[in-house]
């Protein structure tokens, strides 16, 4: 998965290379690095630095992703495809610009007297994890998983809201945002997708950009795994705790 952001990026030789790749990936399977550096006519470096910036360690990283995208997969390896999915966005959110998004979201945390969580659904259950994580990290927390349970901002603080959804389209995470906006909360947003309501009304969004997976049993049962909401949620209880402590 090659997202809009990383490719704006690459710069025009980068972007040639990049152009080959995806328009033949069976053939660059079987091609060395120096191939392809004679093939679209620029230096090795530039395909180091193009692999860098899509996410991968390397060349033979690149290589890799490819083959197991083309091959036919076991059914044991399709039980899995978002491991596959959760492996790339660990690299992802290990870029300079990743991180810099979870210090402004961790710094947000550490500065407001209180971080409430809002989530439906599997969202919901992670957001008393989150909830219980935080409080257990030493930040106050605490979560609002009833979508009809009015939310009462004014008077109490500074507040951080923080929204799961996966597809960030839920009427009533929705509703719940906006009257949180109305009460003079910050927004921080953790959806599949930046390109959605709930991130477009927040104050900062992180997004995982995984492959949606749906139960084959239960047309409305959404299976996309929810690790990198895990590590996310974790690693901004320890960034915002230790933001603290430094003040302290």
């Amino acid at each position: 998965m090659f997202l809009p952001e990383q490719i704006s990026k690459l710069n025009e030789l980068e972007s040639l290379v990049f152009d080959f790749i995806v328009k033949s990936p069976e053939q660059v399977q079987q091609m060395t690095i120096r191939d392809l550096a004679s093939k679209v006519h620029v230096s090795t470096s530039t395909i180091v630095r193009l692999c860098t910036k899509l996410g991968f360690e390397g060349w033979a990283d690149l290589k890799f992703y490819l083959k197991s995208q083309e091959r036919e997969k076991t059914p044991e390896e399709q039980h899995y495809d978002n491991m596959l999915e959760f492996n790339m966005f660990l690299r992802r959110m290990n870029t300079e610009a990743y991180q810099a998004r979870l210090n402004q979201a961790a710094k947000m945390i550490a500065q407001a007297d209180y971080t409430v969580f809002l989530g439906l659904g599997t969202s919901g259950s992670l957001s008393e994890y989150a909830t219980k994580y935080f409080v257990n990290t030493g930040l106050r927390s605490f979560v609002i998983s009833d979508p009809f349970q009015a939310v009462q901002v004014r008077g109490m603080g500074t507040v951080v809201a923080a929204i799961l959804s996966v597809s960030g389209e839920t009427e009533q995470v929705v509703k719940k945002e906006l009257e949180f906006k109305a009460g003079g909360a910050k927004i921080i947003s953790i959806t599949n997708h930046e390109d959605c309501t709930v991130a477009k009304l927040s104050d900062l969004n992180l997004s995982y950009h995984l492959i949606n997976e749906w139960s084959k049993q239960y047309p409305l049962g959404n299976l996309t795994t929810q690790l990198p909401v895990l590590a996310i949620l974790e690693i901004l209880s320890h960034k915002s705790i230790d933001l603290l402590t430094e003040k302290s």
